[in-house]
């Protein structure tokens, strides 16, 4: 938007040298008032430009399946796919979407593609498995899966799985297949 002070205040005001200088300040409060505008939407509506505070807070007002500690690309993809990802929101698709921008090569079979139970569905990662890929499946199977839906199995680059059965509102310590016994989910390895 472009504002041009001397289409609304009177010729005859713009003759006199005052009133020309005050018409000018007021030109220029105005340009700076339409940046700082400008800027202010930018920061409301444009993710490229958000910055990563935004982002959060974005992300808690439309209430998205989000993740505060990831990198500002993963959070940009979620801010900008929020409203299609809330149609997926309660469904496999929807917990996929969650994970992809973590793990790009994620691979999700439902559960008529590998003989399971109806409304079970397991998840290949297709990288190594770290404490952070934890938390990040932890998360998504907390807020992106409807209480119908129930995930089998993680695979990840590994011959190991991850066996993981959250059918209820409690979270619960779940057996972790790695070669490691006594580390269950939930826990870091000391």
């Amino acid at each position: 938007m472009e504002f041009d002070v001397r289409e609304a205040v009177p010729k005859f005001l713009l003759r006199d040298k005052n009133g020309y200088a005050i018409a000018m300040a007021i030109q220029a409060g105005m340009e700076y008032m339409l940046g700082r505008v400008n800027a202010g939407l930018a920061i409301l509506h444009d993710v490229d430009e958000m910055p990563e505070w935004r982002l959060d807070e974005v992300a808690w007002e439309t209430n998205c399946l989000y993740d505060y500690t990831a990198g500002i690309e993963a959070k940009r993809e979620w801010i900008r796919n929020a409203w299609k990802n809330s149609l997926l929101h309660g469904t496999p698709a929807g917990v996929m979407q969650y994970i992809q921008p973590f793990f790009p090569e994620a691979k999700m079979e439902e559960w008529d593609e590998y003989g399971g139970e109806p409304y079970h569905f397991k998840i290949d990662l297709g990288e190594e498995w770290s404490p952070e890929s934890e938390l990040v499946l932890v998360n998504a199977i907390d807020k992106g899966k409807n209480v119908r839906s129930v995930l089998d199995e993680v695979s990840t680059g590994t011959s190991e799985g991850l066996e993981i059965g959250a059918e209820s509102d409690w979270r619960t310590l779940f057996d972790l297949r790695c070669g490691m016994p006594w580390l269950r989910c939930g826990m870091w390895p000391r």
